[in-house]
């Protein structure tokens, strides 16, 4: 935090993994009032993942090809712009299902494009031995950002509507727009090199390279079980705190911000360590917690105990991807960052459309609570047998 380049990367960074952390919850929640219809929530949120699903891989690629700097600031800028028309269309009473659908594949788009760079700029601001400080604080003020976010956009949509919530996005996307350029990030001097391969070969090497080892290869899959599983909860809670519980947007916000507040203490605490048994929490955090959670969640009668819960998840979860992210980018050599990081990104949000999917399935025949009751458990089942082996326990 002494470093002033890191210290405004983070700021930025914070409102740029705040607003994408709160988009899922804004769509959803606007497609909760626009339709009735249950299967509504997941398309929508299938239609805001399918482009990391699709661009991720070769985002990272384009991102190991070209200035980090400025590729942030293009492509946050153009999701500030696909913002802000949206809110208009929003305000003038002309949002429906399906222009919802189509504003969420366009911002997905210019999300997308970035999230692998975005991730890849930390190791060029600081040495290696304080790269799991860098990236705990990195996630747990990003990921609090998010479920705050859906504090503030809850009530913002609950004060002003559905339009003053993604106002308010709007604004804090351009904002981290000027704060970004005064960041200085080193050169990477491997985009040289990149320049003079071809792009599908770029594309092809990052993953083969990602996939043809461990522990890149479990910890990958991980990404994926992790990104699935846990946008199911986030399609589901807001339908359960509207339909079970029975209040409004800003409780809702309130509910999923629980999860924020404890991954930023967790996140806190871990970037004070100097050294940590990575390999064991990945096994204990993500192998056990992470379906457990969810699990957990779905017993969950009222707003106040789901809270709980969440707050707990979270403490799991700050530790959990502080070792998960630790890990992929001490294996990973700068010239393949970019790469790796689109890899880890298509399996975080790129499996949005699988959670997503999955949602739509059972949710309409087993409801929102069942639906996570299932896939926790499931989650763990998968999660457990990815982790409990001696090679990943050992991992430091």
């Amino acid at each position: 935090m002494r470093d002033r380049d890191y210290r405004n990367f983070l700021v930025a960074n914070i409102l740029y993994t705040g607003v994408n952390g709160t988009l899922r919850f804004a769509f959803i929640w606007l497609i909760v009032t626009l339709t009735d219809w249950e299967s509504a929530e997941g398309l929508v949120a299938i239609a805001l993942g399918l482009p990391a699903m699709l661009l991720s891989l070769p985002a990272g690629a384009w991102s190991d090809r070209v200035d980090r700097k400025a590729l942030y600031i293009t492509w946050t800028s153009v999701t500030a712009g696909a913002m802000a028309l949206f809110t208009a269309v929003i305000a003038t009473g002309n949002a429906t299902p399906i222009i919802t659908g189509l504003a969420a594949v366009v911002i997905g788009t210019s999300i997308s494009v970035n999230s692998p760079n975005v991730q890849a700029i930390v190791p060029l601001l600081v040495p290696k031995k304080h790269l799991m400080n860098a990236v705990a604080l990195q996630n747990g003020a990003g990921q609090a950002a998010g479920f705050g976010g859906l504090v503030l956009g809850g009530l913002a949509i609950e004060l002003l509507g559905d339009a003053g919530g993604f106002a308010l996005l709007t604004v804090l996307t351009a904002a981290s727009v000027f704060i970004i350029a005064r960041v200085i990030i080193p050169n990477d001097a491997a985009i040289d090199t990149e320049i003079r391969a071809g792009m599908i070969s770029s594309i092809v090497a990052g993953a083969k390279f990602g996939l043809g080892r461990d522990p890149l290869r479990t910890l990958l899959l991980l990404s994926v079980m992790l990104g699935g599983s846990f946008s199911v909860m986030q399609i589901s809670m807001p339908r359960v705190v509207e339909d079970v519980y029975g209040r409004d947007a800003g409780v809702a916000g309130v509910v999923l911000g629980a999860f924020g507040i404890g991954m930023l203490i967790s996140s806190v605490a871990v970037s004070r360590r100097r050294a940590m048994r990575h390999g064991w929490n990945i096994t204990l955090f993500i192998g056990i917690g992470l379906g457990l959670g969810q699990f957990a969640l779905s017993f969950a009668a009222n707003e106040w105990v789901a809270m709980l819960v969440m707050l707990a998840w979270g403490l799991n979860a700050g530790i959990a991807m502080a070792s998960h992210r630790t890990l992929m980018q001490t294996n990973t050599p700068p010239e393949m960052m970019g790469r790796v990081m689109g890899l880890m990104m298509l399996g975080f949000s790129g499996s949005l459309p699988i959670g997503a999917v999955t949602s739509s399935v059972l949710a309409p025949q087993l409801g929102p609570q069942m639906t996570m009751r299932v896939v926790g458990a499931a989650t763990m089942v998968v999660t457990m047998a990815l982790t409990f082996r001696r090679s990943i326990v050992d991992l430091r």
